[in-house]
């Protein structure tokens, strides 16, 4: 059995190019020149791209003026966040058994900065629980000669 396809592929394969390739091509190439010469694509094209330069603009803008406004929100978040490190590192070497006095210090001199900038009442009654029950473990690893 022998297939000889190299006859039948060629004939279609011609008779493809040319009713795809000369009608289509010359359609699409006449249209961008009457575009062109009209002005409409270079005119549309432009305002559409310079409409959205400034619209990116102005929300980096806008994104760049958020950080100064919310500096002190921001900067009580990160002391939020700091703290609650030291306090998970402190949970985990309770339930460890392997406490360090060093990171007990570090969650007391911690607490004493979050202080000063706090004015929230109940935020304050936390942060005194924080400081008092860091300072207990501190004299329990004191008394049995770990510090």
């Amino acid at each position: 059995m022998k297939v000889s396809g190299s006859k039948a592929a060629g004939t279609s394969g011609s008779s493809r190019k040319k009713a795809t390739g000369g009608s289509g091509g010359s359609g699409f190439a006449d249209t961008m020149r009457s575009l062109d010469l009209s002005g409409g694509a270079s005119g549309s094209g432009g305002v559409h791209s310079t409409g959205s330069v400034s619209a990116l603009d102005a929300l980096l803008a806008l994104q760049q003026s958020g950080d100064a406004l919310d500096s002190p929100k921001k900067a009580a978040m990160l002391r939020a966040k700091s703290l609650l490190e030291q306090l998970e590192a402190v949970r985990d070497g309770l339930l460890s058994g392997q406490l360090s006095g060093d990171r007990l210090k570090q969650l007391v001199g911690l607490v004493d900065q979050q202080r000063e900038a706090i004015d929230d009442p109940e935020l304050s009654a936390v942060l005194d629980e924080i400081d008092m029950r860091a300072r207990i473990e501190l004299a329990k690893l004191e008394v049995s000669g770990l510090i």
